[in-house]
């Protein structure tokens, strides 16, 4: 019997417009009705995941999100920390002035906002896009390496695959063992502490409610969602996933997001005919 479900938000519960398809709400609200520890598991903030989750279920102080790809595990209502690991400032700092110097459109989050330097167009467009995308406030800042004195959750660098693809290597030995970076969609690389991942938190939480990791579900469709996945007693990647991510899941689901991916996981793995689930 699985006792939690963990589940990537965009292009897994939301569909290519980034819209929550009710089939998704409903089989989510239905899992958390019926006493299943239903987590949001995202790249994104803790303030956008958690305004993804109230469109899902009350949000309370029995609820939990894990965010910023597992760098904070917290509350869904009162955003109690129950894991936290930042990148550190220095290093934060030094990615800060790669990015600078190769004109790359970087981001750094700290509890309400996301920061970024002015770039001029076309790349403060992209930033402010990314904004809207997940409903976050934009701040410009100077030097971003000095705006984030304590630190920060992750970076985030906006740009096309091949040119991320290129500064990835780069920026990893820049970095030394203090980083690790993955893929959350081809344009976005995320930065974070090298203990931070999404698998990691899902074990921190999974401890946390003293549920064994066996009795877990994870669902995703990217490359940031491999440890998570691996983590779970049951790794799934739903239709639209990454071919990588596909091979090494457990399953690979039949529907797409956008198709009412969670719906077919709730019928095939937690005991709702395939008939009540299209009710």
């Amino acid at each position: 019997m699985y006792r939690l479900i963990a589940c990537d938000i965009d292009d897994t519960i939301l569909d290519e417009q980034g819209r929550l398809p009710p089939s998704n709400r409903d089989a989510l609200r239905r899992l958390h009705e019926a006493g299943v520890a239903v987590v949001l598991s995202s790249g994104r903030a803790t303030v956008s995941v958690r305004a993804v989750a109230e469109q899902v279920y009350p949000l309370t102080d029995d609820t939990y999100l894990l965010t910023f790809n597992g760098a904070r595990v917290v509350t869904a209502a009162g955003d109690h920390v129950l894991y936290e690991q930042f990148l550190e400032a220095e290093v934060a700092a030094e990615v800060a002035a790669y990015a600078r110097r190769e004109s790359l459109i970087l981001h750094g989050f700290n509890a309400h906002a996301f920061l970024a330097e002015a770039r001029g167009e076309p790349a403060d467009e992209r930033s402010r896009r990314y904004g809207r995308d997940v409903a976050m406030e934009r701040v410009v800042v100077a030097d971003l390496g000095t705006a984030l004195p304590e630190g920060t959750p992750k970076l985030l660098i906006i740009d096309n695959h091949e040119k991320l693809l290129r500064h990835r290597p780069r920026i990893e030995d820049l970095g030394a063992g203090r980083l690790m970076s993955t893929f959350s969609k081809p344009h976005y690389l995320e930065i974070m502490h090298p203990d931070v991942n999404k698998g990691a938190g899902l074990r921190h939480l999974a401890s946390h409610l003293g549920i064994p990791v066996t009795e877990t579900v994870a669902v995703g469709d990217n490359l940031n969602d491999r440890e998570m996945l691996e983590a779970a007693g049951l790794g799934i990647a739903v239709a639209n996933a990454h071919e990588e991510l596909k091979r090494l899941a457990d399953v690979v689901l039949d529907r797409t997001a956008g198709d009412g991916a969670i719906e077919e996981v709730e019928a095939r793995f937690f005991g709702r005919s395939a008939d009540a689930a299209d009710a």
